[in-house]
């Protein structure tokens, strides 16, 4: 302690008020990044892992493996791999003063969704608003550039934390409607079929009881591409969690191995915390 104290003695006003300010922001932002990491440990352990299929609405965990929508992978632009997500950082080292320093001059973060496939069904997940955390990073240098490409590959391991939702398809009953709606559209369109088919008097035009016909015809078309055993297709998604002390979370890294993480994460901000406050309370002392 009689060290520190010696050491802070001897800085200047000027850096001594700086190193302060420096301490004190320290300090106060490791207490609670202390406790965002242990309380997301927790969250990801005290968590059970759904199956896409059987899921229910709200907090979920998910793995699977990332598929691309259309089964049509990205192209990352640093390493050219099939991908389903990026982010692209080309830096450049410039001269600032007497220094070097890494300035970014390119950064291209993929926007497009994805899905995670677990066996049982797909749910698309929006990177954009996720914590993006994938396990492949390749970092490289070419002259005065440095290059660093993140990316969760095609057929990719996944886990996932975030609120699950499910948008419930057509009925059959609305889709045997909706199927009507199109082919009558359809005749519309193409006057000389419609003509055709529906004229039954000759006299170039569509009255009423020929409209009928028509209608029904779609009707009795559409309750035949629409099959009795229609099931509606439910679209699978994982968003923010409405509460937003819940994780919205990507991870190339599996449960245990994301949990370690966080838990050193947590460590490392106590530690933080603990030094910080330490010097902040010698210099206040001083003061």
């Amino acid at each position: 302690m009689d060290e520190l104290q010696t050491f802070f003695t001897k800085l200047d006003e000027g850096q001594f008020w700086v190193l302060y300010a420096l301490c004190v922001a320290l300090a106060l932002g490791c207490l609670p990044a202390t406790f965002y990491f242990m309380r997301h440990r927790r969250i990801a352990q005290d968590t059970p892992t759904s199956k896409i299929r059987s899921a229910s609405q709200g907090f979920v965990e998910l793995q699977g493996h990332a598929r691309s929508f259309d089964d049509a992978p990205l192209r990352s632009p640093g390493k050219h791999r099939d991908c389903a997500w990026y982010d692209y950082k080309v830096e450049e080292r410039q001269r600032r003063g007497k220094s070097h320093q890494w300035v970014t001059v390119t950064h291209d973060r993929s926007t497009y969704s994805f899905y995670v496939d677990d066996g049982t069904g797909v749910c698309a997940i929006d990177p954009q608003a996720a914590k993006m955390m994938p396990k492949t990073t390749d970092i490289w240098r070419q002259g005065q550039h440095r290059f660093t490409e993140a990316r969760i590959d095609e057929r990719e391991f996944i886990y996932c934390l975030g609120q699950f939702e499910t948008e419930q398809g057509y009925s059959r009953e609305k889709a045997i409607k909706e199927s009507t709606r199109a082919y009558l559209y359809e005749l519309k369109k193409n006057r000389d079929e419609l003509l055709r088919q529906f004229d039954r008097d000759g006299d170039g035009e569509i009255d009423m009881d020929e409209w009928q016909r028509a209608r029904a015809a779609a009707h009795d078309h559409a309750r035949r591409e629409v099959l009795d055993d229609y099931q509606p297709i439910q679209h699978h998604s994982l968003v923010q969690p409405f509460n937003k002390k819940f994780p919205f979370v990507v991870s190339g890294y599996d449960q245990r191995t994301l949990t370690q993480r966080y838990l050193i994460f947590a460590l490392t901000a106590l530690v933080g915390f603990f030094v910080a406050g330490t010097f902040t309370i010698v210099m206040t002392t001083l003061i």
